[in-house]
């Protein structure tokens, strides 16, 4: 599922939820530096969020870039619960 914030015909801010088996991963939430500070990024994420609650999600998860973003996502309900770990190629 993707949801997209548009204005004049052109998506200011978008993401995606990927289901599977009840739990749904919200992800590529971003809005264009232009349109930031107006909610968008927040409303997308709400509207992924129903919409994962409507197909049976129980579990909404996300990853947050940095504490500033996991406030914004806070608002929705969202809480921190564990840290995400990026294994990267050897130099």
């Amino acid at each position: 599922m993707v949801a997209a914030a548009v204005e004049l015909g052109s998506a200011l801010s978008a993401g995606q939820h990927q289901p599977l088996a009840g739990v749904s991963e919200i992800v590529g939430v971003g809005t264009l530096p232009a349109a930031r500070r107006r909610g968008l990024a927040l409303a997308v994420t709400a509207a992924l969020v129903a919409d994962a609650r409507s197909r049976g999600a129980e579990t909404v998860f996300l990853s947050a870039g940095d504490d500033d973003v996991a406030q914004i996502y806070a608002r929705l309900g969202f809480r921190k619960i564990g840290t995400a770990l990026i294994a990267e190629p050897a130099e």
